[in-house]
């Protein structure tokens, strides 16, 4: 069968509804997976979607997929991605699989699939189903049985029996009209919150736009709403609830590498002298805030699944991406989870009874960017990287460099200074180049700033339309 290769991303599948996926190879991507999990003597699996249109065809054909090579399915339904990872805890299963493109514009479908407890896919396993989907080489077996489960309430009392509030707090979510409107308003509800709800009908065609809690647009809206509240804290979720971003009391932004340093903070203070693991793209603050608490940074690829496995790697106690990834790998089980990562933030601020902006005031500041996006084709992405990272090394000789020389695999280029950094490396989930850029003054951030602006702009390739750009206002 012929299928776009491009779909077969680094940790997941990601593409076009109707034009890269379709009912038929959904069906065929199902028989692939069934056949990479007899191969690793696994037959029984827990799938579920989130709310995107095509999310319902997609599962029932996924599953027709996966059942003809004779494993055992559990339908739970629409749902977060972590409730499937905890379904595999709940129903003793190393399969698991959701159908979800997460932070993806609404015409985009995907699939997370597990070939273990909390572990995902990385490349080598998605080229390996790729194979089988082009050779149409999949096991032969006597059908899988179907069943279906609520899986809501355990989830709900398992969360909740792992966190206690001293405080009430009045928190403004913002579901952007994602999956996470039927989940999280009910469960800070029974945390003991007050709930102010933005967005929060469930519809697929994400009416607001599309459900990025690192766009900087959707936080500014946020901001302004727990202003005119008078709320403690907003939160906003991705499409499928694993990553959240995050505004204070005062309304302030906080990019999700702050949080991964807040995180770190507070379990280095029971646990000292803890591993803790971050992605390329976090701020010199998050590496800091780990030292000055007497704990071991650990910088490493971007991406929820090799984050996951560095931590089970190194036995770290947590990790964290600046996308909004938080896997807590002391009170919980290591897989990204955006309600628990909220709670277990609200669960601090409650045991200091202190606000956010006290809790990070003491750290280090920087100016910095956020994550900016700019669209660049996927066969051709990588070549620009190359290009540009040559230019980028001759331009800053004497700067510390991170890249596939010093992290194997990387596929970006990062430079370390006295007062801040630049990065720039290819998106593992769609069509262009991630950049961030930082300094510990104006001056010298708005000299970074130019200097990403006009490299970006020598690239021809690059595409510099809206619906392939978040927050590009910085570089455009």
């Amino acid at each position: 069968m012929k299928i776009n290769p491009f779909i077969f991303r680094n940790y997941d599948i990601r593409g076009i509804v109707g034009k890269d996926l379709d009912a038929h190879n959904t069906e065929a991507l199902g028989k692939a997976y069934g056949t990479l999990l007899h191969k690793r003597k696994i037959r029984h699996a827990v799938v579920g979607r989130d709310c995107r249109v095509s999310g319902k065809e997609f599962q029932a054909a996924f599953i027709r997929g996966l059942t003809s090579t004779g494993v055992d399915v559990i339908d739970i339904g629409m749902v977060m991605t972590q409730m499937m990872y905890f379904a595999q805890y709940r129903f003793q299963t190393n399969g698991g699989a959701m159908i979800t493109a997460s932070h993806n514009p609404h015409n985009y479908n995907g699939f997370k699939l597990a070939i273990g407890f909390s572990k995902t896919t990385e490349s080598k396993e998605l080229q390996e189903m790729r194979g089988y989907v082009e050779e149409e080489k999949y096991i032969r077996a006597e059908t899988g049985r179907i069943t279906t489960a609520d899986i809501k309430e355990d989830y709900f009392n398992d969360i909740l029996k792992r966190i206690k509030l001293k405080k009430r707090f009045k928190v403004v979510v913002d579901s952007r009209h994602g999956t996470t409107g039927m989940y999280i308003p009910e469960l800070l509800k029974r945390a003991g919150c007050e709930v102010i709800g933005k967005n929060l009908e469930v519809d697929g065609r994400f009416p607001k736009g599309t459900p990025d809690p690192t766009e900087a647009r959707f936080l500014t809206e946020l901001s302004k709403e727990v202003i005119q509240q008078k709320a403690d804290i907003g939160v906003a979720f991705d499409g499928d609830g694993d990553r959240i971003g995050v505004v204070d009391e005062k309304g302030n932004i906080l990019w999700n590498d702050v949080l991964v340093a807040i995180f770190a903070k507070e379990i280095l203070e029971r646990f000292p002298g803890s591993k803790i693991v971050h992605n390329t793209l976090c701020s010199q603050v998050v590496t800091k805030v780990i030292e000055q608490n007497g704990g071991i940074p650990i910088m490493w690829l971007t991406g929820h699944a090799f984050i996951k496995s560095k931590i089970a790697e190194v036995g770290a106690a947590f990790g964290g991406e600046l996308s909004g990834h938080f896997f807590f790998n002391d009170n919980a089980y290591g897989h990204d989870d955006g309600s628990y990562a909220i709670l277990r933030l609200l669960e601090y601020l409650s045991d200091r009874n202190m606000s956010l902006s006290q809790l990070y005031e003491s750290f280090p500041k920087y100016i910095s960017s956020p994550e900016i996006k700019i669209g660049c084709p996927d066969d051709k992405k990588y070549q620009v990287i190359n290009n540009m990272s040559k230019k980028f090394k001759n331009d800053f000789p004497n700067a510390k460099i991170t890249d596939n020389t010093v992290i194997p695999g990387d596929d970006g280029t990062r430079a370390d200074f006295d007062d801040g950094m630049i990065i720039f490396r290819c998106s593992q989930n769609g069509p262009y180049i991630t950049v961030k850029f930082e300094a510990k003054d104006t001056k010298t951030y708005e000299k970074r700033r130019q200097y990403m602006r006009t490299m970006l702009h020598s690239c021809p390739e690059m595409i510099w339309e809206d619906r392939l750009c978040v927050n590009v206002e910085s570089v455009r």
